[in-house]
């Protein structure tokens, strides 16, 4: 029980990290913007700013398995999780991360372009045995947590499911902790039931007396729209097309080689010192489970779904339709179906 409560400690902060966006690059390190060398070749460094998150594989995997090489981009990595103000100065290319957050802020004016969509369903629902919860429909009158506050990735998820139910928000006690009270506060009867990221969630649902009520990777309503998906900076689609290019190449490989060996991706990821979480076996199940592809098409598609909630639930105020805004943020950057 001591290593249980040790390893959601850890998962709950590597998740803290997935939340607030992963990624930044180290202070010092030289941007190199010159767009050819002396052959012709664009010598671009790519500049990859990204936190521990298990469902980051893809930009692990790129690395650890040299298909950056393989595709002929070079880059620089750095451990951090500041991805966002570091793309918005221009030090960073590549943001990874839950495609509500992107919605939220692209709609605000953020600059970037999305390529396309990496997996599905990262975020989870878990109750206790004791409050009767079988499903969503059951949340009504019930003491529910939320991490972060109404405007994170599984907040705003909660919101969506509920409405698809009819089920008025403000019937739902929604309580705000630290992601990392949660599985405390549920054991200690504050709240019936809570809504989070993997691996957090995965794992407390399957302390004695927890349950699942929901997965986004197989409920009807929601397995097939892209979680995480992936955004370049301007600076690296506009001026650096081909490196563009060859960078979603590698992530397309990466994706496909989690697909394939889940187990072995994650076991590399942890050997790598990119993941903290030594339970590979367990962690590769959750990455089986998300079912990894890239795509660019039917991620657009996602975001258009989840533009369309997030506006009629007020939490963006949209002056052009969903569609517009999609085509406006996405470019198939590698001509990925």
């Amino acid at each position: 029980m001591k290593k249980k409560i040790l390893s959601i400690i850890l998962v709950a902060c590597m998740v803290a990290g997935m939340a607030v966006g992963c990624g930044s690059k180290s202070e010092g390190s030289d941007r190199n913007t010159t767009a050819k060398s002396e052959s012709g070749e664009d010598d671009y460094v790519v500049q990859i700013a990204q936190g521990p998150a298990l469902c980051s594989a893809p930009v692990f995997i790129a690395i650890i398995n040299g298909y950056m090489e393989d595709c002929g981009v070079k880059y620089e990595y750095v451990n951090s999780e500041n991805q966002w103000d570091l793309m918005a100065g221009g030090k960073n290319d590549i943001n990874y991360g839950l495609l509500p957050t992107f919605v939220q802020r692209i709609a605000n004016g953020y600059k970037m372009k999305i390529v396309g969509g990496a997996h599905f369903g990262c975020i989870n629902m878990v109750a206790t045995d004791a409050s009767g919860i079988q499903s969503i429909k059951d949340l009504k009158g019930k003491n529910v947590g939320i991490p972060g506050g109404m405007g994170s990735d599984p907040a705003i998820l909660l919101q969506r499911m509920l409405t698809a139910y009819n089920i008025n928000i403000t019937d739902v006690n929604l309580q705000v902790f630290d992601n990392a009270d949660l599985a405390t506060a549920l054991q200690e009867g504050q709240i019936e039931a809570f809504v989070s990221w993997d691996p957090y969630a995965t794992i407390v649902s399957e302390y004695e007396g927890n349950h699942l009520i929901f997965n986004q990777s197989d409920d009807e309503m929601t397995k097939d729209e892209y979680c995480c998906v992936f955004g370049f900076s301007d600076t690296l689609v506009e001026d650096h097309p081909e490196v563009a290019k060859n960078y979603v190449k590698a992530l397309s490989m990466a994706c496909d080689f989690i697909s394939e060996n889940p187990v072995e991706a994650a076991k590399l990821c942890y050997e790598n010192g990119y993941v903290a979480d030594e339970d590979y076996e367990f962690n590769g199940k959750l990455l089986e489970s998300y079912r990894y592809k890239f795509n660019y098409e039917d991620a657009k598609a996602s975001f258009v779904d989840v533009t369309k909630d997030l506006n009629d639930l007020g939490i963006i105020t949209l002056n052009k339709s969903a569609d517009e805004l999609a085509d406006e943020t996405f470019v198939n950057a590698g001509q990925v179906k």
